[in-house]
């Protein structure tokens, strides 16, 4: 994540609504800066607030003030928000739309596409955020599971509670687990399906992941029935990668976004000793390096303030070289 100042100089960060130092109003506007976004003042002329973050304040993203949908970028992939009649149900939608637009943020600077492509019948991205019974019980709904199909990423609205996110993260027996990694993993179901299945990386998707054809119902059965011991030496991620290939795809292609991210900010901070950018040319290698160094940092400094690891992850040389595959995937012609 970058970092913005407003038009009086003042810092302002990706989810502030108004400068603290002239007072003004701010969005971001995710066009801007020749696509690659910036936050803007809110000028009549030019923007008016997203219709979401008039009528419920879970929205800071601005419209074109000659754009005749009430609703931003992001605002318009929401196909389904929560019930706004139950309590809570508010604040868990903010605590999502905050975890899509980050998604989103990285998605554009990246340049991946995410609208639909009616010549290769591939559908756009759009969320739906649903309830079971776990925060309704006048629900029939026994469960809805976080997932991704056709297009669609699911999330249970359930994931937005912090004890009911670590009662099931403590369950599954996994080292991490927030909105925002939902959304990354979920959006790397979507990308297989836009980038990777029948097209030319297809063939080297198998030998470095595994058969994606498998069945998949079967496979998270098993998986679950007795989930195997965590083997990063064997090349996976996380346990939960090593239920079927896609979901090994999907694990990783979150960790790539996750370090992208964390890596920018730490550079426009000044923490992150390499320069990194859009077009910046480093190397996959320069990043990883990098990555290696800072993430002992962020663990450190959570175990100074009695926190968990910030990444309790382990890159072993066979997940890098599956990294390095969404590298060349996601950032075509930067190098290796």
């Amino acid at each position: 994540m970058i970092h913005f100042r407003c038009e009086c100089g003042q810092p302002i960060y990706f989810d502030n609504n108004r400068c603290l130092g002239c007072g003004r109003q701010i969005g971001y506007d995710p066009d801007a800066a020749q696509g690659s976004g910036a936050m803007a003042v809110l000028d009549d002329h030019h923007y008016r607030r997203c219709a979401n973050g008039v009528n419920y304040d879970v929205c800071n993203w601005l419209v074109a003030a000659a754009d005749p949908n009430p609703f931003c970028r992001s605002c318009r992939l929401t196909e389904i928000a929560p019930d706004l009649s139950q309590p809570e149900n508010l604040r868990r939608w903010k605590v999502l739309e905050i975890a899509k637009r980050r998604l989103l943020y990285s998605l554009l600077r990246l340049g991946l596409p995410l609208d639909q492509n009616p010549a290769h019948g591939q559908p756009g991205l759009s969320f739906r955020f649903l309830e079971d019974r776990t925060t309704n019980p006048l629900l029939a709904e026994e469960y809805v599971r976080t997932g991704h199909a056709t297009g669609v990423i699911t999330i249970n609205v359930a994931e937005a509670d912090d004890v009911q996110r670590e009662v099931a993260r403590s369950l599954m027996n996994e080292a991490y687990r927030t909105p925002l990694g939902h959304c990354r993993h979920e959006s790397g179901h979507f990308y297989f399906d836009r980038l990777i299945r029948g097209g030319p990386l297809e063939e080297e998707f198998r030998i470095v992941f595994g058969d994606p054809d498998q069945d998949y119902e079967a496979a998270l059965a098993a998986y679950y029935a007795a989930p195997p011991r965590h083997a990063p030496e064997a090349g996976y991620i996380s346990l939960y990668a090593q239920a079927h290939p896609l979901e090994d795809w999907a694990e990783c292609w979150a960790h790539y976004l996750h370090i992208q991210d964390t890596l920018e900010t730490a550079i426009v901070a000044r923490i992150s000793r390499n320069p990194m950018g859009r077009g910046s040319g480093m190397s996959f290698t320069g990043m990883i390096e990098e990555w290696m160094r800072l993430s002992v940092i962020l663990n450190e400094l959570n175990r100074s303030m009695g926190l968990s690891d910030a990444y309790p992850f382990i890159l072993t040389p066979r997940i890098i070289h599956k990294l390095g595959f969404i590298h060349r995937v996601a950032r075509p012609g930067l190098p290796v």
